[in-house]
């Protein structure tokens, strides 16, 4: 009797690991949508493939470092990913952030996290660089659309206390389509800011002048925006509000 409950005990304990470790293997970005949160954000390291003039297509790297200056010279740096969901108005996610002085002195750094959902607008439009330019290494979950917008959460880095984040994504045609974004606007490209008490982190310039990026995605079926092709290219998936 000892033996037959000891092997159902192994079989447990067996079987129990193996879930565990099924669970571990799930990507972040599916495990965010699993858990009803169907959109979700990276802040992505996009590498240009080809020409640099003209480029044949783009590869997306995780590894983004998103940055935003205040008026004394300091800047924020921030990595990481999460998700939101705009009907129940609901967020998670997080990463690790660095605050820098005019020098480049290390002031601050350490963990960062969402604490909740504010607002999510969408613009129409993506690359617009022709029909062959593809795209590798898509973030979010299989047949997920991507899109461009603003995205704003509540935030709170450790020791600094809550602000409030704004992260945005602006393909080159999302600012042929929407020329106020541009003048007065003055956006370029993708970028960050990040206010509060003790937040002033607004100039925006010098990120959206590099590669360092933010990228949305979205399971959503009513979700408007681009898929990407089994031969790698992006397509204009249409829905209600993307006209």
């Amino acid at each position: 009797m000892k033996t037959f409950l000891l092997a159902i005990l192994l079989a447990s304990l067996t079987l129990l690991v193996a879930l565990m470790s099924n669970i571990g293997s799930v990507p972040p970005a599916e495990v965010a949508a699993q858990e009803g949160l169907p959109y979700t954000f990276f802040f992505t390291r996009p590498d240009m493939l080809g020409d640099p003039n003209n480029p044949t297509g783009v590869r997306y790297h995780s590894d983004g470092k998103l940055f935003a200056k205040a008026p004394d010279g300091s800047r924020v740096i921030l990595s990481g990913k999460g998700g939101w969901n705009p009907d129940s108005k609901t967020a998670e996610g997080g990463g690790r952030y660095t605050i820098k002085d005019a020098s480049g002195a290390i002031k601050s750094e350490g963990s960062w996290r969402v604490t909740d959902f504010r607002s999510f607008e969408q613009f129409s439009g993506w690359w617009g660089m022709g029909d062959d330019f593809k795209e590798k290494g898509w973030q979010g979950p299989p047949g997920s659309s991507s899109f461009s917008g603003f995205l704003t959460l509540r935030v709170s880095l450790e020791n600094q206390g809550e602000g409030t984040l704004v992260a945005w994504c602006l393909m080159p045609d999302v600012l042929k389509r929407h020329p106020h974004l541009v003048n007065p606007d003055a956006h370029v490209s993708d970028g960050i800011s990040l206010t509060g008490s003790k937040f002033d982190f607004t100039n925006f310039e010098e990120n959206e002048m590099s590669l360092e990026g933010v990228m949305f995605y979205s399971t959503d079926p009513a979700s408007g925006g681009y898929v990407l092709t089994p031969e790698g290219t992006t397509v204009r998936k249409p829905a209600h509000d993307d006209d």
